[in-house]
């Protein structure tokens, strides 16, 4: 489960439900769709969005989707996207060679993949998504957790500091991986 309380994992596609699917699609409908503008114009942009969320919803017994639907959704968008354009270069022959390398030049440009930038702004994404996931940690849990994987603390330190055992201090490490794993398994199949 995910924000909203929406299934978004690799097998939400085979037992996403009407609510559901309208939850994902509201979700995710602007966001995919000024996306797909950072390529193709405003119309085009929302024609590709709801094609792809059609077809996410007409073929969801069919698709075997191995990452967060947040990464295939945007992943589709961007090939769909190249597809159009590739499409409307074929259809105006009468752009010169130089116009066609500048517009798959502005494509890579926004591209997370390949521009540092737009990467960065993404990350910044995934950097308030774990911070709020560690401060919704239990209090001591988010206090060991942060001595030892933010200020690099050992385990017998922290167990000194805090007055706990070190088997307190484990104990309290791995409900706190546990928990962030389980809010941010989204987030980290982005970056797998």
């Amino acid at each position: 489960m995910s924000k909203n309380g929406v299934k978004t994992g690799e097998y939400f596609v085979n037992s996403c439900l009407d609510a559901e699917y309208e939850a994902i699609f509201n979700q995710y409908f602007n966001a995919l769709k000024r996306y797909a503008q950072l390529f193709v114009p405003e119309q085009p942009a929302e024609d590709i969005v709801q094609d792809i969320l059609v077809h996410l919803w007409e073929n969801r017994e069919n698709l075997n989707i191995h990452t967060s639907l947040e990464a295939y959704l945007f992943r589709s968008v961007y090939h769909r996207c190249i597809s159009s354009i590739k499409l409307q270069n074929v259809r105006s022959m009468h752009l010169t060679q130089l116009e066609i390398d500048l517009r798959h030049e502005e494509m890579r440009f926004f591209d997370s993949d390949e521009n540092e930038a737009i990467r960065k702004l993404f990350m910044n994404d995934l950097n308030a998504e774990l911070n709020q996931a560690i401060n919704s940690l239990p209090s001591k849990c988010r206090e060991v957790f942060e001595m030892s994987f933010l200020q690099d603390y050992r385990n017998k330190e922290i167990s000194e500091k805090l007055n706990i055992s070190v088997n307190t201090v484990e104990s309290h490490i791995t409900n706190a991986l546990k928990a962030l794993r389980k809010k941010l398994s989204k987030l980290i199949s982005v970056l797998v």
